[in-house]
């Protein structure tokens, strides 16, 4: 290290120190789609040989002492340890405290008279919805559940209305006079008479079947809302809890009562307003505060890239964090979707600070840039490790055993052996025979094809030597640069802090800002001379190593009949790692600039109005007078008439182009259509509404309502479903009804165990306040709150599969607590054992609901999620392939005016296929929990999704990047990989529709495609081809740079495809077997023995791609 420390030039202060820091990052740390051969070959020089051992040896110690020195703080969950913290910490206690609050009309006696017998039910408004979130989204979910609550009571009122005017006032009076009669021998006459009334005596079939017509067409709107728009899932929630009161009793009153709803509505507002005030009184944040800190603590995420990277090139034989790497993309996609909706509302609400909300939307976009190049970075590690596995654990070591087995397709070759590492998995549904009919493993063909590639592309040991003194050169230039970047997140992360720090007290005075403006120009002014270091001496650095290859003209050398399997090794892979790194640093750059920037200019705190309010103000105090010229008012309207029409009409002829465009792709994809009459169109049209899954969903919730609801308003058992508060049962069956099976399973599962936890906690908290007493309101309270705290920390903290045990079990403490409570101190009809027999009622009435749920789930046929999953995986199987066949058409014809490139546009699209990609993921974990027979399970699933969203990132770049080729770049990337080449697109848009009709019907997969698309790559590219041979001089071209990246991406883009290939066919099988093809032979298989004087450096590097 010291020798390479020396090589550094003395114009670069502090080179030694960064060498320590840990943000050192060795060359292979932007290794998105890095080329296969060369990860190859420093893999097999570092990573399997005796250097492995070696460092790992080393390490041995400190991981040891490291272990033996772990605290029970480390061995926490991550929800957990990553919320530790005193902002958290303010968070949970004011939640607590609200949901405590909601508590308190139980236990003051004046007011539980008032609320009535569910006084506590507000608790559940702040389980399911607690003041964790800024005020606007706040108010955005209390407004939801207010609108529910008013939905409800207006319809509920409506519907009762329409009853009582359906009922037989004669039978009625009759009825009333016997009760009053029979009443008059009771000791409590008002209680009694409440009594008859609610065992059925006054009910009567017509008002009772109006009201059940009304309110189950509400509930069937509402489940469809809730189906159709998930963020509105509380309005449908608590639309449902509000509306079931006139379901259950309302058919059983002697008179109309407006009032009927209060029951519920009074608690829940009253708990909605206390999480509304409580969150301006405690520890009250502010949408830019919290914006702020979610940016800065974004940035601890970035910075742990730089720690994977790292820690991953420290030791380049070590197996690659898989699982980490991918949790921290998920996490930077999770945080990037929260800092997205902080901005929707960061502009509607006032703040105190030293920057506006104007200020902090100016670095949206300079932090969505930085996450998305930070996923470069991590997708290349996992780039890397999924290569190096295929290649070191896929490769055949015989020629001759590939053959044999092609041409035989034998069971026990040694090849067979190799591919399979383990017997097949369980053959399922209709992929089985054709799975078991040559006794082998699907995708045999095809998988000894591409072993014929992999086996190429193995390093032998001098390449292997030379790729790592070329790549340990491209470390030791990048250091430096390396731990500027990291200097400058934790500068960026600085600024941040301090800015959202002194907002009340603790303003730094005038000399203080200067001193840390100089200091973080510094940082910022270093960081670019260490970028522009990196941009002039990385190339010349990666070639050092090889400049044997070089002739004194600059120009690779021929190589020799003995050199013939040399390859430029490191080159391709540290030519994109220059890329990527550079385009990181800019992002860093860009940002620290801006930062610096605000920091510099704002230095006074001020009181920032709304930015809506603030565009008003301005426009009312312009110091620009108002005009009162006829003449000048006529030209300026004129004049803007004109401008006003140019636009539109330019809008109209791109709306009519885009219009055209839109008709030429519903021509091409329906060709024909069945004509048919209005009437027979609008028939179609409302049974396909009826009949969708939102349909059948809401069918589903009405069915279940109205199984619980009948023997409410039957004589016979109205009194006991009264007695035993059946309206409980009625509302887990509605929220128990799921879309899916699976869902349905996981949610059985998941609120049986929180009913079970939370009747336990609401014991504790009942015998721990009370004792053996009719109950104390200070020690009731008092024990209530660890319990709610434990609750809330799960809610707001842990993953999202605990949110619904967590309310579950919230809301079980709360009734347990709340009707032993009443049962002592409020007089009622209805009187339960408190403790144990409250606790026993609530567990009968969950599992009367979860029967009912059950039922109409299962029959006649359970909701498939496993089909839904394939199904949706095929609909983004079909956008990525129109987004393939419009990367190509904008390729093909880039230089003319039929392309409208819009950067913006295609980055929104591309968001949207991902996010969409990311959203399946917990429903197809949940396929796991439902019986099917189908052949796709949550396994196969999974892994179809993660092919998917790696042919869309390697899609991304090719699109982004490949503009900028020049002709002489796109001339040598078609002659090395076939990629406008019709056959190879015709070959991609072929595959990719078998694999969307298998994934949409199940069935298997015809064996022979024109796969492996890996065995495009093409060795023929030198001055044959009219292409220039290799030089120094080009190396240092930036548009050499652009096609190694687009090279890099096209290989990976063909090999994830074949990926994408084996990965249905696991799933589904395959079938139409021909014998007698030479399928394992690759189609540029000369090149492992043949034609040593064409080793032009282009053909070998995309063979190194």
């Amino acid at each position: 290290m010291a020798d390479k420390a020396a090589e550094a030039p003395p114009t670069r202060p502090g080179e030694q120190g960064p060498v320590a820091e840990p943000t050192t990052i060795n060359v292979n740390s932007n290794r998105d789609h890095g080329p296969p051969d060369e990860i190859t070959k420093l893999d097999d020089e570092a990573g399997y040989d005796a250097s492995n051992g070696d460092r790992g040896g080393s390490t041995a110690h400190g991981v040891d002492d490291a272990a033996a020195s772990a605290t029970l703080l480390e061995r926490l969950p991550d929800w957990v340890t990553e919320h530790l913290t005193v902002r958290d910490l303010k968070i949970l206690i004011r939640c607590t405290l609200a949901t405590w609050a909601a508590f308190l009309p139980v236990v003051i006696n004046p007011v539980l008279k008032n609320f009535g017998q569910s006084a506590f039910i507000g608790m559940l408004a702040l389980f399911i919805n607690p003041p964790s979130t800024i005020l606007p989204f706040y108010l955005f979910a209390a407004t939801t559940i207010v609108l529910g609550i008013c939905l409800a009571w207006g319809w509920g009122t409506l519907a009762f209305l329409a009853a009582m005017s359906q009922r037989d006032d004669v039978l009625y009076q009759s009825a009333y006079t016997a009760i009053r009669q029979a009443a008059a021998q009771s000791p409590t006459p008002a209680l009694e008479v409440q009594r008859r009334i609610y065992a059925g005596e006054v009910l009567q079939a017509s008002p009772a079947a109006v009201l059940f017509v009304m309110c189950c067409v509400f509930i069937y709107f509402l489940a469809r809302l809730q189906a159709s728009f998930p963020k509105l899932i509380l309005v449908s929630i608590f639309g449902m809890i509000v509306i079931d009161p006139y379901l259950t009793s309302a058919p059983l009153l002697d008179n109309f009562n407006g009032k009927l709803a209060l029951i519920f509505v009074k608690p829940l507002t009253t708990a909605t307003a206390i999480g509304i005030t409580l969150s301006l009184l405690v520890f009250p944040e502010s949408c830019s505060h919290a914006t702020l800190h979610q940016l800065s603590r974004s940035l601890g995420r970035i910075r742990r890239t730089f720690d994977i990277t790292r820690d991953t090139l420290q030791d380049t034989g070590r197996e690659i964090p898989v699982q980490e790497i991918t949790n921290l993309k998920r996490k930077i996609l999770e945080e990037n979707m929260q800092i997205e909706q902080s901005f929707v509302f960061i502009g509607l609400e006032p703040s105190v600070g030293r920057w506006s909300a104007g200020d902090l939307k100016s670095l949206q976009t300079l932090f969505k840039d930085l996450f998305i190049r930070s996923t470069v970075m991590l997708n290349f590690h996992l780039f890397r490790q999924d290569y190096r596995s295929k290649v070191f654990h896929s490769a055949p070591k015989d020629d001759s055993v590939m053959d044999t087995e092609s041409e035989d397709h034998r069971e026990s070759t040694s090849s067979e052996e190799h591919l399979d590492g383990e017997k097949s998995p369980k053959h399922r549904g209709h992929g089985k025979q054709h799975r078991r009919r040559h006794g082998r493993r699907v995708g045999v063909a095809q998988t000894l094809a591409t072993m014929t590639v992999y086996e190429f592309l193995r390093p032998n040991p001098e390449v292997a030597k030379l790729g790592q003194a070329a790549l340990q050169a491209v470390e030791d230039v990048s250091r430096s640069l390396l731990a500027a970047c990291n200097s400058a997140i934790t500068t960026s992360s600085e600024i941040m802090d301090s800015v959202n720090d002194t907002r009340w007290w603790g303003r730094p005075t005038k000399s203080q800002l200067n001193t840390l403006v100089e200091k973080h120009m510094a940082v910022l002014d270093q960081l670019k001379r260490e970028r522009d270091y990196f941009t002039l001496h990385a190339v010349d650095k990666m070639v050092d190593p090889v400049s044997h290859l070089f002739g004194e003209d600059g120009k690779l050398i021929d190589l020799s009949e003995e050199d013939k399997g040399m390859r430029l090794p490191g080159l391709m892979i540290g030519i994109n790692y220059r890329h990527r790194v550079l385009g990181l640093a800019a992002s860093l750059i860009a940002l620290l600039e801006r930062l610096v920037d605000l920091e510099m200019n704002k230095t006074e705190t001020r009181f920032w109005l709304p930015l809506a309010i603030t565009g008003l103000f301005s426009v009312a105090f312009s110091p620009e007078p108002v005009y009162d010229d006829n003449a000048l008012e006529r030209t300026e309207t004129r004049r803007e008439n004109e401008e006003r029409k140019s636009r539109k009409a330019r809008q109209r002829a791109r709306e009519e182009k885009k219009q055209m465009a839109r008709s030429t792709k519903k021509s091409e994809v329906h060709t024909t259509v069945r004509e048919r009459n209005k009437l027979a169109e609008a028939f179609t049209g409302l049974l396909h509404w009826l009949t969708n899954s939102e349909g059948i969903f809401a069918a589903r919730v009405v069915l279940a309502t109205i199984i619980i609801s009948i023997p409410t308003a039957l004589k016979s058992s109205a009194e006991f479903c009264h007695n035993n508060r059946a309206i409980w049962a009625l509302i887990m069956a509605q929220l128990t009804v799921s879309q899916y099976m699976g869902d349905f399973v996981f949610s059985i599962t998941m609120r049986t165990l929180g009913t079970v936890v939370g009747g336990i906690m609401g014991l504790l908290v009942w015998y721990i306040g009370t004792g053996s007493g009719t109950g104390n309101a200070y020690g009731i309270m008092a024990s209530f709150v660890p319990f709610i705290a434990i609750v809330l920390a799960i809610r707001i903290y842990a993953p999202g599969m605990w949110m619904m045990p967590a309310v579950m079990g919230g809301a079980t403490m709360m009734l347990v607590a709340g009707y032993s409570w009443e049962a002592n101190h409020l007089p009622s009809v209805v009187r339960s054992a408190p403790g144990y027999g409250v606790f026993y009622e609530r567990l009968l009435l969950v599992i009367i609901g979860f029967a009912v749920a059950t039922a109409v789930q299962v029959f006649p046929r359970p909701p498939s999620a496993t089909r839904n999953c394939s199904n949706s995986l095929a609909t983004i199987l079909s956008d990525i392939t129109e987004f393939y066949s419009e990367t190509m058409t904008q390729y093909l014809v880039q230089e003319s005016e039929e392309v409208d490139f819009v950067p913006e546009k295609l980055q929104e699209r591309i968001s949207k296929i991902y996010t969409a990609l990311q959203e399946l993921i917990p429903r197809i974990k949940l396929v796991q929990f439902e019986p099917s027979s189908s052949p796709f399970t949550s396994k196969n699933l999974l892994k179809i999704e993660s092919c998917l969203g790696k042919i869309l990132e390697s899609l991304s770049i090719i699109s982004f990047v490949s503009l900028r080729l020049t002709p002489t770049y796109q001339r040598r990337l078609d002659v090395q990989t076939d990629f406008a080449a019709t056959e190879t697109i015709a070959s991609v848009m072929a595959i990719l529709g078998v694999l969307e009709g298998s994934l949409r019907t199940g069935h298997p997969v015809a064996e022979v495609l024109p796969v492996p698309l890996l065995g495009r790559l093409r060795k023929v590219a030198g001055p044959s081809d009219g292409i220039d041979s290799m030089s120094r001089d080009m190396l240092r071209d930036e548009d050499w740079m652009v096609f190694a990246v687009v090279l890099m991406s096209v290989t990976s883009l063909y090999s994830r495809i074949d990926d994408l290939v084996i990965a249905v066919k696991d799933a589904v099988g395959e079938k139409y077997y021909v014998k007698g093809l030479p399928h394992h032979r690759h189609p540029h298989a000369h090149l492992h023995a043949s034609q040593a004087g064409e080793n032009s450096e282009a053909e070998r590097s995309s063979v190194d791609a």
